[in-house]
């Protein structure tokens, strides 16, 4: 485990032209910029990719815990994404751990998946290290953040979590023959080696595993596929019987239900703050 003063986000990501994403990352970064800054800020491995912030409040004492990703379609995003959060996760009596992966295409899957599953696994080790109870981890994300998570949670290799909470999550990454320039071709593109692999990526076909609680939260104007998946994921879980709940935001785009995590009054923190009382 070692600290460093900064992480810079990594050199080979491939950010977007897109003018909505620009102003998704220029009004996050903006809304982060305002927040308190990170007590630690930890690699969990030997790549520059595998990097977490940690925002505890002083004195911190068995506090529970959000571990939560960026999005960023698997090539892009960074720390600084979610440094907005901080703020409005104390408020509601969590420790937020920020965290990142190493990018495609400079490394393919399963190196995403397999950073995820560590993160989780060194914040369940040392959390109570930094104020934090292990006993109570939720873990979440934004976009490729939350397809990740959702992974983690029901894969079976993870320690004990209390809950997952994705964001504007594509739960299926089956996308078919589509062009690999469109916005859900781009993991045939650059995350994938090989179309098969995008099966056992898609946490939808595990929903059977699901035991723990599970809250999902997506736009209503999000992306086809996220809102197609979503629901679907929803009536999964609950057809085997899972603990689920979810909320589509009226009239929200795929970033603005992130961006909309930026106030601590979000319904969102108040079903945070019930899976761990």
């Amino acid at each position: 485990m070692s600290k460093v003063p900064f992480h810079s986000p990594d050199p080979d990501r491939i950010p977007s032209a897109n003018p909505v994403v620009v102003d998704y990352v220029e009004t996050i970064e903006r809304m982060g910029a305002a927040g308190p800054e990170p007590s630690l800020q930890l690699s969990y491995g030997s790549d520059r990719g595998q990097w977490l912030d940690v925002y505890a409040p002083p004195g911190a004492r068995d506090l529970p815990v959000l571990l939560f990703f960026h999005g960023g379609a698997w090539i892009n995003g960074d720390l600084g994404w979610l440094r907005f959060m901080a703020e409005p996760t104390l408020a509601s009596g969590f420790i937020l751990v920020a965290g990142t992966y190493r990018l495609a295409p400079r490394c393919k899957w399963p190196a995403q998946i397999d950073d995820v599953t560590a993160a989780v696994r060194f914040v369940s080790e040392h959390a109570a290290e930094w104020g934090g109870n292990p006993a109570k981890l939720v873990i979440g994300g934004h976009s490729a953040g939350g397809q990740l998570t959702s992974l983690v949670a029901l894969q079976g290799d993870a320690p004990p979590l209390a809950a997952c909470f994705p964001v504007s999550c594509p739960f299926s990454l089956e996308h078919g023959d589509v062009p690999l320039e469109s916005e859900p071709g781009r993991v045939y593109k650059y995350l994938f080696d090989a179309r098969e692999q995008d099966r056992d990526a898609s946490p939808i076909h595990l929903a059977e595993r699901a035991d723990i609680p599970f809250h999902i939260m997506w736009g209503d104007r999000d992306l086809d596929y996220v809102i197609r998946s979503s629901g679907e994921m929803v009536e999964r879980l609950t057809r085997h019987g899972s603990a689920v709940t979810h909320e589509v935001l009226p009239d929200s785009s795929h970033f603005d239900a992130h961006v909309a995590l930026g106030r601590a009054d979000a319904p969102w923190y108040a079903r945070l703050r019930e899976v761990v009382d």
